[in-house]
């Protein structure tokens, strides 16, 4: 996997580390919220909005990865809105569950190649637990901040304001599926999707990634979450000890309620695939891509020709130019 050697100034930045619910999190660009929120107490409107941007890393990565997408999607951001958006964009981060500091044992994150032979269940066991790390920390952030304090008693009581806190979420290859499953599972607490070199179907994804499917193979036309575990046509040792009939049956409703059910009309997706990425192939998520696409008028899908499985800055640098033309 590689990632972009990002150009950014770190210091015009603000971090700051949170601890919510046993989880480290770290929260960029904060700085900047106290005087927008004060600024409301000589206003009259009800709604403060703060946009809000969570990253979640790649396998085998850290929030450091995604610290640095951070710096520079908040760079890039506020200059095309000439260095002050009207509602502040914030970014927030956090190690994957068995990555970084919460890493427990690194054999679970490598895949059947490298010798583990639970990878699938590993990798999506990890995934849930990442979803439910990042609903804690969604549920908890505005608590930690405290931005009502920075309102006046007159000012509440008068004119009695609220917080939206708009969520934006975006996920690099384990963090892809891992934002496309929570958006599946939480869609009132999405506005913007960004799955860059993610897949909307792990079914598919994991059986041909155990069958070995050449990527020219008709088989990665299937959806495999619509086949009975018979129908897989594993051998006795893949049904052994790499991919158990519960675990299909488990996995496959995940992936056919996010084909049949997601909740594209509300949820504006940016999704990003490298053209040559072998470990996560972009034929994967062309359908559900284009189901969304033609659903979603604000949403794009963008497949760069000369890249494998890895976030580019073009990747980066088009998300960003959707963004700020959206909010």
């Amino acid at each position: 996997m590689f990632t972009p050697q990002l150009t950014y100034n770190s210091d015009t930045i603000s971090k700051r580390q949170l601890f919510i619910g046993g989880i480290t999190t770290y929260v960029y660009n904060d700085s900047v919220l106290e005087e927008y929120v004060k600024s409301f107490n000589t206003q009259h409107h009800q709604e403060i909005p703060i946009n809000v941007l969570y990253l979640v890393h790649q396998r085998e990565g850290s929030y450091l990865t995604t610290q640095s997408f951070a710096y520079y999607i908040l760079e890039q951001f506020y200059q095309k809105h000439g260095g002050k958006p009207k509602i502040p964009l914030i970014c927030v981060t956090f190690d994957n569950r068995n990555h970084g500091e919460k890493l427990i044992d690194k054999l679970k994150n490598s895949d059947w190649k490298r010798g583990n032979s639970t990878h699938a269940i590993d990798m999506v066991s990890c995934i849930e637990g990442n979803v439910a790390d990042l609903k804690l920390i969604i549920d908890h952030l505005q608590g930690y901040l405290n931005l009502e304090y920075h309102l006046t008693e007159s000012f509440k009581e008068k004119v009695q304001p609220y917080f939206t806190f708009k969520n934006f979420i975006s996920g690099y290859s384990l963090g892809a599926h891992t934002v496309i499953r929570f958006a599946n599972k939480y869609p009132e607490l999405v506005e913007i999707l960004n799955p860059i070199v993610g897949c909307s179907d792990l079914s598919s994804l994991l059986i041909n990634r155990l069958k070995r499917t050449p990527l020219e193979s008709e088989d990665y036309d299937k959806k495999y979450f619509y086949f009975k575990y018979g129908e897989l046509q594993l051998t006795e040792e893949q049904k052994r000890d790499q991919y158990p009939e519960y675990f299909h049956n488990y996995l496959s409703k995940q992936d056919q309620s996010i084909f049949e059910n997601f909740a594209m009309h509300k949820i504006k997706l940016f999704a990003s695939f490298g053209a040559k990425d072998t470990l996560v192939p972009p034929k994967l998520s062309q359908v559900w891509t284009e189901l969304y696409q033609n659903t979603n008028d604000d949403s794009e899908v963008f497949i760069q020709e000369d890249a494998g499985h890895q976030v580019t800055q073009e990747m980066l640098d088009r998300f960003i130019t959707w963004l700020a033309k959206l909010i």
